[in-house]
């Protein structure tokens, strides 16, 4: 979905921009999550292949989109190598199975995106194959901009067309650590995955339902499937296969079963038909205790601005289900009207859930629960925080079966139909539950728990509990300490151990919240939560203990504490009763005025100010409180929104923030050179390129060391330049970026050896942006000074991606998909990029290879 995740500091954008337009597919490196470090030596830039459904042909090269493959079958019998593209033809529609080989490696991703304009392209499983997109035993891919569904028709009988299906699934059995998986802006929907549960009994088994079927067996099914195996259930090997590293962003998935996203290990309960366990137990999935040395859980996995939703679906019985993990981060997700749990996890260590919004979450197809939010069985270090849960059953269900331990912290629960906040875990489990707003106008219950469930620990402390319903319900035990909480609306009991109540109205700003809330199109809309900040002599205000470790901020982005600490998900700030106003334009990529573009001044995630732009993408912010720290958020349709941070603004004093430039999500290109369908032999100017061969030579020659064709520029005498150029007229404008594959054959020895790689020139001819290869380095202009970013090897080429900004005369570099300079100033100042060059002159002898030249914006 087109959500900017990025926050660049306010006078330099370009590492935002530089994100975005990676994210439309322009560089193969995952710019968003970057675990590993990347060396120069293991990163390499690869091919690209182009497929076109209706205009392909198999038998082409697939290396230009004038010989681009047709079918799937082509894609999935090729092994690909580090650092090579996959781009499908947008608009365009494919049946069956992508299924890739091959592996990148850290630095070089293999990369499956899409090209050209249109919707993003669709593979169709229509139920024939268990995976519409498929990856085995294979690690460091990036799937970007694809449809993807896997449905059987339905049929007479509800729940029969349910199979075991998935839309992507990653897998392997290979007992190696696989890493290094980016699936990012992919749209997953439809996919008709049986509901296999865990537990239960074999009689309430359903069409499509099956109960009783055990860890392995079950819980498998839906959009985006992440989980290992074993080759043999009868002998499995001595390691588990280890997922490392994923990353799943800015993707919807709609109307799939089981779940939306799904983690999972083997364990080794595989069950025949008749219930009996038929394989040798592992134990890497099923956790015995919290360090239990069997245990083998998949590794750094993050989880952000998705949006899942089971709202078309009766089977969708989880929005996601993550379970085996080790270090998880699940933040700014919008999950919509799933079943059971909004997001679940079970069996997992380090799991921090931030920044979500989840609602509506319903029972379906034999599922007990419809919760928000539930850290469950074997769950350890679980962090629940700045969360915004309402209208669903549950808003928080506490499950910790058998052990676990959880902080649940400045969240916002609000409107839930049974329980706010669910107490149901073991006697071994502890939870601190401080700091949140609950907020019920539909239940008969605020705090819920029962039975054996009542022997865990429970520390409940400076929570706001309100309702409007009178005497909601607050469990009590032994081992539930009530402590600083504030009790206010209808009169809920306050428990007997609270000695230091707080019992009053704690003056809400705008209750009861009645949305906005979030959709694909906006993400989590938090800040309708804020309806629940306290005002001005609210007994919240100054009325909190002290909490160790609590984050350092609140539900809204306060810092803490302001003051002495106040009750409650907002740290109450009072007004200074002086304002100023933030001022600025708005431009599209190609700087040109964006008017409509909506801009938001926001502390945290509290909106301050909102105005819109005028004709000429002018805005003024009026009536901003004075302060500083603030982020400004400009935002328009079919644009990717932009963020400012670190605003100050003072009394009477207009804080102007300059351009900001929005960006579209698929690039525009202006202009691609490979050189495939050039005859091989001496290169002449045309098709834009201008040629000068003055003390050299330019030729097409087959590319060493890969397919297709390239271009060679030797020089051997002191005469003139020997150059491949590009003009333009009227200069490009906004945000650019050139990119180029570049390789020297030979180590440089002796003598001067300096090419341009390019030179990016103004309208006067001047270098504003210069990068070269020399003397077995790489070099690149840092305003007037001259930096060596890299080294070079011969007969290797690398992939040069320079990314300009005209408007704040910025640009950023990068080599292999690695960041070598960043926000770095113009040798000389550019308002529009009038020639690109590529040459050596003087007495700068040897020779360079360049290919793929492509402008974008």
């Amino acid at each position: 979905m087109p959500r900017d995740t990025a926050h660049v500091h306010s006078a330099h954008p370009v590492l935002l921009l530089l994100r975005v337009l990676t994210a439309a597919a322009l560089l193969a490196a995952p710019a968003a999550y970057a675990p590993h470090a990347t060396s120069a030596a293991a990163a390499q830039a690869g091919r690209t292949f182009y497929v076109d459904a209706t205009g392909g042909n198999d038998t082409a090269s697939g290396l230009s989109e004038t010989s681009a493959w047709k079918n799937l079958s082509k894609v999935n019998s090729t092994t690909f190598q580090p650092g090579d593209r996959i781009l499908l033809r947008a608009g365009r529609t494919w049946s069956g199975q992508l299924w890739p080989r091959g592996s990148g490696q850290s630095g070089a991703p293999i990369t499956v995106d899409r090209y050209g304009e249109g919707a993003k392209p669709r593979i169709n499983g229509a139920g024939q194959v268990n995976d519409t997109v498929r990856l085995f035993n294979q690690e460091y891919w990036t799937i970007r901009n694809l449809e993807v569904t896997n449905q059987v028709p339905a049929t007479g009988t509800p729940g029969a067309n349910l199979r075991d299906l998935r839309g992507v699934h990653v897998s392997g059995d290979n007992s190696q650590t696989l890493d290094g998986f980016v699936i990012d802006a992919v749209d997953v929907h439809d996919v008709t995955g049986q509901v296999n549960w865990i537990s239960g009994s074999v009689e309430d088994n359903a069409p499509g339902v099956r109960f009783k079927t055990g860890w392995d067996g079950s819980k498998k099914t839906g959009g985006i499937v992440f989980d290992t195996t074993v080759p043999d259930i009868n002998a499995p090997p001595a390691r588990a296969t280890v997922l490392n590293d994923v990353v799943i962003q800015n993707s919807t998935v709609a109307n799939t079963s089981f779940a939306g996203i799904v983690f999972k290990q083997y364990t080794g309960d595989g069950k025949n038909d008749a219930g009996e366990t038929i394989a040798k137990p592992t134990g890497w999935g099923t956790r015995q205790s919290a360090d239990d040395p069997k245990f083998t859980p998949h590794t750094n996995i993050v989880i952000r601005n998705n949006h899942i939703t089971q709202a078309g679906t009766a089977y969708g019985c989880n929005g996601m289900y993550l379970t085996n993990i080790r270090g998880g981060l699940v933040e700014r997700n919008v999950v919509y009207r799933t079943g059971t749990s909004g997001i679940e996890t079970y069996y997992a260590d380090d799991v921090r859930v931030q920044f979500n919004e989840v609602y509506e979450t319903q029972q379906k197809a034999g599922g007990a629960d419809s919760n928000g939010i539930d850290p469950d069985k074997g769950t350890t270090r679980q962090v629940i925080q700045y969360n915004y849960l309402h209208g669903n059953g549950d808003g928080v269900l506490l499950c910790q079966f058998a052990f676990g331990d959880a902080v649940v912290r400045y969240n916002v629960i609000a409107g839930n139909t049974r329980y706010q906040i669910y107490l149901h875990s073991d006697r071994a489990a502890t939870a601190k539950i401080y700091n949140n707003t609950i907020y019920n106008d539909r239940s008969a219950y605020l705090i819920y728990g029962y039975g054996s469930s009542l022997q865990a620990r429970y520390d409940i402390t400076n929570n706001v509990l309100y309702s409007t319903r009178a005497g909601a319900t607050l469990t009590t035990s032994p081992t539930i300490t009530y402590d600083n909480n504030l009790y206010g609306g209808a009169g809920p009991q306050v428990p007997a151990g609270d000695q230091n109540a707080v019992v009053g109205d704690p003056r809400f700003a705008d209750a009861p919240l009645d949305g906005p809330y979030g959709t694909p199109e906006t993400g989590p809309r938090l800040e309708t939560a804020h309806g629940l900040r306290v005002t001005s002599g609210s007994p919240a205000i100054d009325a909190g203990v002290q909490m160790s470790g609590n984050g350092g901020r609140d539900y809204a982005g306060t810092p803490l504490y302001n003051g002495r600490p106040d009750i409650g998900a907002f740290e109450y700030t009072p007004s200074t009763g002086t304002a100023g106003s933030v001022t600025g334009r708005v431009l599209d990529q190609a700087a040109q005025p964006l008017p409509g573009a909506t801009v938001t001044v926001r502390n945290g995630d509290q909106t301050l100010a909102t105005a819109t732009t005028a004709a000429g993408g002018a805005f003024t912010v009026a009536n901003v409180p004075v302060g500083q720290g603030y982020t400004l958020r400009a935002e328009a349709a079919g644009f990717t929104a932009a963020t400012r941070t670190g605003l100050r603004v003072e009394a009477a004093t207009a804080t102007d923030v300059g351009a900001i430039l929005l960006l579209r999500p698929t690039s525009e290109y202006l202009a691609v050179h490979d050189f495939d369908h050039l005859p091989v032999g001496p290169l002449t100017s045309g098709d834009g390129l201008t040629v000068s061969t003055a003390g050299g030579s330019a030729n097409v020659v087959a590319t060493p060391g890969a397919s297709g064709r390239s271009v060679r520029l030797t020089r051997t005498t002191n005469s003139g330049a020997t150059s491949l150029s590009r003009t333009f007229s009227p200069a490009l404008k906004g945000v650019v970026t050139i990119e180029t594959n570049v390789m020297s054959e030979q180590s440089h020895t002796s003598g001067n050896h300096w090419w341009a790689i390019p030179y990016i020139r103004n309208s006067a001819g001047q270098n504003a942006v210069s990068v070269a290869f020399t003397k077995n380095t790489i070099v690149a202009y840092q305003g007037g000074t001259t930096r060596t970013v890299g080294t070079y090897e011969p007969g290797r080429r690398y992939h040069v991606s320079t990314v300009i900004d005209t408007v704040n005369q910025r640009f950023d570099l990068r080599i292999d998909g690695r960041t070598v300079l960043q926000n770095a100033a113009f040798r000389t100042a550019m308002d529009g990029i009038a020639q690109i060059d590529y040459f050596a002159n003087s007495s700068n002898y040897g020779g360079i290879h360049l290919d793929d030249i492509r402008i974008s914006r």
